[in-house]
């Protein structure tokens, strides 16, 4: 997030944190201190040139709210607050920060992960301490991007306007490595299953990730095996790829199966309706979420049959990310598109109560 004691371009574009009262200096650990701990960031932001943006900043946990009045929402959460960063690709953000939504594993300690510190409102407080906060979240958030105008997401559980089927529930797979991934038994193109998830494979649900990311190995014959054709209008010489024609590609899970039709995971590159698709390497997958604290370094990746579904995916299906005890992750073919009239940025579902569930 973007502070007040960040001059670099890029942060004097947007609007900058301020520090409040309620703002405390913490270390790695999520302890308060006097002085606190500084950290360096990189976020990748082109999938092409793997190129990345650093962000350094200073650790820190102040008051952070959702909603509007009558149904506003705070809890205490620690982030990074942005000291320096790199002009590409923060200058042309269209947003003041970033915030991460994976599961623990993958934050430095559970003081910086948004979902606990929300699930958790009211009960960090110390000794003596009033946090003045009510109970905490349900620990889950439904996403929905739809292809034209506003996208939503719902804090505490999910948005069952936006839902144009059952939601079918599949548990994660090692969540305590923080990625939202979850066992796929099969993927096929057609009728046609592909070799690489011959046994099985894993399929994390990414969405800062525009592209299916698959294996650099499968690339090729995926590439083969997806060609599309699109009409060109009627005004320009460019194909609709909103009306390609090609066949499916199905990732089959436990609980039923998600199937991209070729509208839906083409997009036109150049002149051609192309499957959007991006190569994976080994050493990519092997080094994957992988972090540095001090002279130590907290090794991550995932296994070599896996890939990530991200936008394509997103777009089609209402996905629900559930970080209780067990995690899971639920998926429904989404609603019809909102106007723009309609649109909602950001929704709070009702704070949790005893024994309710999703």
């Amino acid at each position: 997030l973007d502070s007040t004691h960040c001059q670099s371009p890029a942060c004097l574009k947007h609007r900058q944190y301020m520090p409040t009262r309620s703002a405390a200096q913490l270390n790695r650990a999520g302890g308060v201190v006097r002085t606190g701990e500084q950290a360096a960031l990189t976020v990748d932001y082109n999938e092409e040139s793997h190129a990345s943006g650093v962000v350094l900043g200073d650790m820190m946990r102040d008051q952070i709210c959702l909603g509007e009045k009558g149904g506003r929402f705070c809890a205490r959460v620690g982030f990074l607050a942005a000291a320096n960063m790199t002009d590409n690709p923060f200058s042309e953000l269209p947003v003041d920060g970033i915030v991460g939504l994976s599961l623990e594993g993958l934050s430095i300690s559970t003081a910086f992960n948004f979902l606990h510190c929300m699930s958790h409102s009211g009960a960090g407080a110390t000794m003596g301490e009033s946090s003045g906060m009510a109970p905490g979240l349900v620990p889950s958030f439904g996403l929905f991007l739809p292809k034209h105008g506003f996208g939503e997401i719902t804090f505490g559980g999910y948005n069952s306007r936006r839902l144009a089927s059952q939601v079918s529930w599949v548990p994660v797979e090692e969540p305590t490595k923080g990625f939202w991934q979850v066992a796929v038994k099969a993927v096929y193109v057609g009728s046609e299953a592909l070799d690489f998830c011959h046994d099985g494979c894993r399929a994390i649900i990414d969405s800062s990730s525009s592209h299916l990311t698959v294996p650099s190995e499968a690339l090729p014959i995926m590439q083969q095996k997806l060609a599309v054709t699109a009409v060109k209008g009627w005004l320009s010489e460019r194909p609709l790829c909103e009306q390609a024609v090609g066949l499916p590609l199905t990732f089959v899970l436990a609980d039923g199966n998600l199937t991209l039709d070729a509208k839906d995971y083409s997009a036109l590159e150049g002149h051609s309706c192309m499957p959007q698709l991006h190569p994976w390497d080994v050493d990519e997958r092997r080094s994957v979420g992988t972090r540095r604290e001090g002279d130590r370094v907290v090794a991550a990746g995932v296994s070599l049959q896996t890939i990530v579904l991200g936008e394509p995916l997103l777009r089609k299906y209402y996905t629900i990310f559930d970080a209780s005890p067990a995690p899971r992750l639920g998926f429904a073919v989404a609603a019809s598109e909102v106007s723009e009239s309609d649109e909602i940025i950001l929704m709070q579902s009702p704070i949790r109560k005893a024994g309710s569930e999703l």
